[in-house]
């Protein structure tokens, strides 16, 4: 009788907490709509142009579900050594992380691992470490073109550029392949190799009696095991989903009835992309004031009302949209648990 009263009374917490989750992304995004009101006529202006071009807006709708869809096969091959999903398991995963990031620090983290075995969730930090920076490789790459096309750098010294940062990413793949963390630890890529890696960090973690080395040797081994074709993938996935970014971009603007050439487009995109990347806003969630101001900026002699609404409704369609159904996952997932 204890026993059932405990579990209902777990069931009842998880339901609460993830009604309170659920509830706190609706807020988020309620919030961020209404310190916006002076952005709605215009935002109802643009709405009609682009209902003049349904088929144009059916394209950026259903290229964020493929956005999403490569961040979900990015994630599925980084954690197949911590547990084996399917790519519609990645994406709920995916989408959980993006509306529990929009109020806890760790939230992308926590809705990633959700799907993973309990024992291995705390060591997907290192996934999601790798697949944070080869994103962000691949945005600085496109950043290079349109910081050098901005400041009308000469095309001798843009070519330099794309080239050292290439070489940055192939040396880190060389060298990953000579002298990653499982050459140091294990000698062989088999479940007796891997029992020997976790004595030995074991030994090494009672030594040094820290929890935080532990979690950094964990992190460290995980990221060991990627093959460089993993890392390949990973890579040209990355590429893909900026091309999407990308493509949106051109799209919505030229339905939007800006006269502005593509390749205009792709450099304002690229800059935008780019300072979202490395300015420090926290969170996953760029604040709509920080996207508005670098949209102004980069895409200033265009009119500034339009440039901000269209970054605005782009918002809304590539994580707004997601968050919603992030969330819905989140409440889904309670309802599940509790029928068990």
């Amino acid at each position: 009788m204890k026993k059932c009263t405990t579990k209902n009374r777990q069931k009842y917490f998880l339901n609460l907490l993830n009604f309170v989750l659920m509830t706190l992304a609706w807020a988020y995004l309620y919030s961020q709509i209404k310190n916006h009101q002076s952005f709605f006529l215009q935002i109802t202006d643009l709405w009609n142009e682009l209902q003049k071009n349904k088929a144009i807006l059916s394209i950026v709708f259903a290229l964020m579900f493929v956005n999403w869809i490569l961040e979900a096969k990015k994630w599925q091959i980084l954690i197949k050594s911590l547990a084996k999903i399917n790519l519609f398991q990645s994406l709920e995963s995916v989408w959980v992380g993006l509306t529990l990031a929009t109020f806890l620090p760790l939230g992308n983290y926590l809705g990633r691992a959700k799907n993973l075995p309990q024992k291995n969730r705390f060591d997907s930090a290192g996934a999601l470490l790798v697949n944070g920076g080869l994103q962000f490789w691949v945005t600085m790459l496109g950043g290079i073109y349109g910081v050098s096309q901005f400041l009308k750098v000469s095309n001798s010294i843009t070519f330099l550029l794309f080239v050292f940062w290439i070489l940055i990413y192939l040396l880190g793949l060389f060298f990953y392949n000579k002298y990653s963390y499982k050459e140091m630890f294990v000698s062989e890529n088999n479940e007796q190799g891997r029992e020997t890696q976790i004595k030995r960090e074991g030994k090494f973690i009672r030594q040094l009696r820290t929890e935080s080395i532990f979690w950094l040797q964990k992190n460290l081994y995980s990221i060991s095991q990627y093959f460089q074709k993993d890392i390949l993938k990973t890579t040209f996935f990355a590429l893909l989903r900026y091309g999407v970014f990308l493509l949106q971009m051109i799209l919505i603007f030229k339905a939007s009835g800006f006269l502005l050439s593509i390749e205009k487009i792709i450099v304002g995109s690229s800059l935008l992309f780019t300072a979202k990347s490395i300015l420090p806003v926290g969170g996953f969630l760029v604040g709509l004031s920080v996207r508005e101001a670098m949209a102004l900026y980069f895409f200033g002699t265009l009119g500034e009302n339009k440039v901000v609404t269209i970054t605005f409704v782009l918002w809304i369609i590539n994580i707004g949209v997601p968050v919603l159904i992030g969330s819905f996952l989140i409440l889904k997932n309670t309802k599940t648990k509790q029928n068990q």
